[in-house]
């Protein structure tokens, strides 16, 4: 199926982030996509997915269609995360919406990379097996925990302190992944709101610098495994 190309045969999203972060960063979201996708589907008279007749002529079925659903929904959420990180300076609610995005991308990868290694059987339409393999998968180690713990704070909890110098957004700055739970008393904050210097300063950046560590880490781990787990 590798004469199908993401460039010509993709849908409107995926041919729009190709060349934007697909190609060079993720190149494996494309190689499974033309291995274990593209023969699910009814190009080349169409992109939706085969009916159940057609699947199982091919010896597939609803283990498979949800599997490739995951993995659309893996770059959709990385996609609008993208397109977040252009903006800059973000302010606060896009940085939470793209650590968002950023989690739920790796709540849905976890969850394939399990349904599709394991020989455990998971409903592939009940959401109690959904957690159930993300939860297996991550008990060999997390080692991307600390966006979660980050966007967990922020919402779930008092608002994440900033350090805003002049008043405007250009000068935005909150704390470092890992720092976030030494200021949770903004008291440790409040004086140092203009012209912060010292400890707490260095303890602060700009969230466009912080969602760089994390989309680098996020999408580096999204490569790394399907090129090791998928291919």
């Amino acid at each position: 199926m590798a004469n199908y190309t993401l460039e010509n045969d993709g849908d409107d999203l995926e041919k729009t982030n190709n060349d934007r972060f697909l190609k060079n960063e993720f190149p494996s979201y494309e190689k499974f996509w033309q291995n274990f996708v593209i023969p699910l589907t009814e190009r080349p008279h169409g992109i939706h997915m085969k009916d159940d007749t057609a699947l199982a002529k091919i010896g597939k079925g609803h283990k498979e269609v949800a599997i490739a659903q995951l993995h659309y929904t893996v770059f959709v959420y990385i996609a609008k995360v993208y397109e977040l990180k252009q903006i800059n300076p973000l302010n606060p609610d896009q940085f939470s919406e793209a650590l968002t995005k950023i989690c739920s991308a790796l709540d849905v990868a976890d969850e394939l990379l399990e349904r599709y290694t394991s020989s455990t059987v998971y409903d592939p339409w009940n959401w109690r097996d959904s957690k159930r393999a993300r939860n297996r998968w991550r008990s060999g180690g997390n080692r991307l925990n600390y966006i979660r713990l980050y966007r967990n704070k922020m919402i779930h909890g008092a608002i994440v302190p900033a350090i805003i110098i002049h008043g405007t957004y250009s000068r935005y700055r909150i704390p470092k992944f890992g720092k976030e739970q030494n200021y949770i008393d903004w008291r440790k904050v409040t004086n140092f709101s203009v012209g912060a210097g010292g400890q707490v300063r260095n303890d602060f950046d700009a969230p466009n610098n912080l969602l760089d560590k994390a989309w680098d880490d996020a999408v580096a781990y999204l490569e790394s495994s399907w090129a090791s787990d998928l291919l």
